[in-house]
């Protein structure tokens, strides 16, 4: 009987022992701190959902972002307390999602989690790392996150970050003054994604290193910003995770005034954070914005901007552009302007027989453009001198087209009177050739577009918005401008990281949605850029975009003629449906579109200028029926018919 207890008894050990042993492999992540490098070990676990009923084509992050705001480590001890180790699980109550912690080993310094995780759009995961310090020390916590990211350390919240518009994957976005224990530092982070790239990137720097870096920067992190959003200006103030770590508990006095008034008013915001000003609120004409921020040991760091709230002053369109907005060519003759980005030098003359007649270029390549046939949008870049040189210098060259002055001033945050400054500075340079602005952002079109000859609008909306988006934009930019300007669509040949080109039918039902709200002008970005290279990596693409390009130039006498042409509705009103008669020397024309992704429409048309038996289809081989002014037609997802009524 004891013999048999005894063997129980050693079993029992055995199989405790067993346990012990499996337990003991399950290890948490650790590493030696070292500064300036990388941390690539980590535990991981993740994805778990952000947002139930998001769509990604209008994605923005905030309160829908559930996920985000959900503790779904608190199973096992919560978010700031838990130390996981590998294999432990986290269930979500009520559902079959179920994740396990688990050791991952970077190569690189971005560990990029879209290349870890499925599904990798519109989650979170979490990332954990045990720190070793060989002593307790003040350093910089360095962290990148695509999109939003919350930080623990030793139990303490210590940041978060979660951007509306989300942002890239890059290192040293965030500058976090930390201390460190000596020994064992518990660092958790949160990511949230909404769709591309997702990841994280995290290092250590040295503090007081890092903060005489920034103070040798200070002109370039200080700086306030003043953005004209329809009704609104939004005020900021820094580099949100530069300037503060000067102090970060300290937050920044904001105040406006003008000579009339004296302090129209004044606010206290963190650094970096933006809020917004009611311009109603705001005397008419110049005003002056002042930013006040006091360091730990810098002083005072001041920064200042001047601001022209109302309608800034156009001077007359330069002579190139004509009446109805269209370029002059060097003939004389009106031309409708189509170009693009990334044009290599050695494919201009390809680029020449595809159907583009410009190019956007630098100055040294002036000569190889006007070799191939080509016009130039010239980019200068500089101070308001040095831009106002280059124009002069340059401005009888006979490739050149356009001045490009800024690109994307409204979401890079520029100064509006720098712009402004530019803006006339071209024409006092140059009152020949026009002046090119491109505005992403359409509540700068009333403001920003103000300061360029061109309004050119760039939406890209594959697959970061909705299609429709662009003939909304081209239209908006028609009325914000009255009429004063030509009105360019810059259309999307890349696709973001991660993410796909457009389609052959997406591309083409684009441009004709700039076209059918008045562009006149046409670009695309890009031809060559962004990772790719569009007719070697996407060659059924280049063979529809070269027939595209052909079907414009034989149409655009229509394109060119004045006015946006006169809306036609359907019988049924069905509002999927954009059409509208264009008239020109080239004969009457009723364009039309079907805005819906998914649903074909049969149309029915009706118009008293619609005369004959039949209508010839444009490009389609193919005729239609009229009966005393109307007839019919399918329209699949997306699809554009252009019929010749006269």
């Amino acid at each position: 009987m004891k013999t048999k207890t005894m063997k129980i008894f050693q079993l029992l050990i055995i199989i405790a022992l067993v346990t012990l042993s499996f337990i003991s492999c399950r290890q948490t992540s650790k590493v030696e701190l070292k500064k300036n490098e990388f941390i690539k070990d980590w535990l991981l676990i993740g994805p778990f959902p952000n947002c139930d009923d998001c769509d990604l084509s209008d994605f923005m992050h905030g309160d829908k972002c559930k996920g985000f705001a959900t503790d779904f480590l608190l199973p096992i001890g919560g978010e700031a307390n838990v130390i996981p180790t590998e294999g432990v699980s986290v269930k979500i109550p009520d559902t079959d999602i179920e994740r396990q912690w688990y050791h991952y080993q970077g190569k690189e310094d971005k560990i990029l989690l879209n290349d870890i995780m499925t599904p990798n759009d519109l989650v979170v995961a979490y990332a954990f790392n045990q720190i070793i310090s060989p002593e307790e020390q003040k350093i910089i916590l360095s962290i990148g996150s695509n999109d939003g990211a919350k930080v623990w350390l030793n139990g303490k919240k210590i940041h978060e970050v979660h951007p509306r518009t989300g942002r890239w994957l890059q290192k040293d976005d965030d500058y976090i003054p930390v201390i460190l224990n000596k020994g064992l530092n518990n660092l958790m982070l949160k990511i949230d994604e909404g769709s591309g790239n997702f990841g994280l990137v995290v290092r250590f720097l040295d503090y007081d290193s890092t903060l005489n870096v920034i103070r040798k920067n200070i002109d370039k992190y200080k700086q306030i910003t003043l953005v004209p959003n329809e009704d609104t200006l939004l005020v900021r103030f820094g580099e949100a995770y530069r300037i503060s770590a000067l102090n970060p508990q300290s937050k920044v006095k904001i105040s406006m005034m003008d000579k009339n008034n004296g302090l129209i008013m004044s606010r206290e915001v963190n650094p970096g954070e933006e809020f917004p000003v009611l311009l109603s609120k705001l005397p008419k004409g110049f005003f002056t914005a002042k930013a006040e921020f006091q360091t730990l040991d810098d002083g005072l760091i001041v920064s200042e901007m001047k601001y022209f709230n109302g309608k800034l002053k156009r001077h007359p369109l330069p002579k190139m552009i004509a009446k109805d907005l269209l370029p002059k060519g060097d003939d004389g003759k009106l031309y409708f302007p189509i170009g693009t980005y990334g044009a290599p030098v050695e494919d201009y003359k390809k680029l020449k027989e595809a159907g583009y007649n410009f190019v956007v270029a630098s100055m040294k390549d002036l000569d190889k453009v006007q070799q191939a046939g080509l016009k130039a949008a010239v980019s200068v870049h500089g101070t308001v001198e040095e831009v106002g040189k280059l124009i002069s210098e340059n401005k009888d060259h006979p490739a050149v087209l356009c001045w490009m002055l800024y690109d994307e001033p409204a979401y890079n945050h520029a100064d509006l009177l720098y712009i402004y400054e530019l803006y006339q500075t071209a024409y006092k340079s140059d009152p020949t050739h026009p002046s090119y602005m491109v505005v992403t952002t359409s509540q700068g079109y009333k403001t920003y577009g103000r300061c360029g000859d061109i309004l050119s609008v760039d939406t890209y909306p594959i697959a970061n918005g909705t299609i429709e988006s662009v003939g909304k934009a081209v239209a908006k930019a028609n009325r914000d401008s009255d009429g004063d300007q030509p009105i360019w669509h810059c259309g999307q040949l890349f696709k973001w990281p991660t993410q796909r080109m457009p389609t052959s039918q997406e591309h083409r039902f684009m441009t004709y949605s700039g076209l059918l709200e008045g562009a006149k002008g046409l670009l695309w970005y890009t031809y060559k850029g962004y990772g790719q290279y569009l007719p070697q990596d996407y060659p059924e693409l280049w063979e529809a975009h070269v027939s595209l390009l052909k079907e414009i130039n034989e149409l655009a006498p229509v394109f060119m003629a004045k006015g946006i042409g006169k809306l036609v509705q359907t019988v049924d009103k069905n509002e999927n449906i954009r059409a509208i008669i264009k008239k020109s020397k080239a004969g009457d024309y009723l364009i039309a579109s079907n805005l819906s992704r998914d649903e074909t429409i049969t149309a029915e048309f009706f118009d008293k200028s619609i005369k004959g038996k039949v209508l010839n289809v444009y490009g389609e081989d193919r005729t239609i029926e009229i009966k005393k002014g109307r007839f019919k037609d399918q329209f699949k997802p997306l699809d554009v018919h252009i019929y010749k009524i006269k």
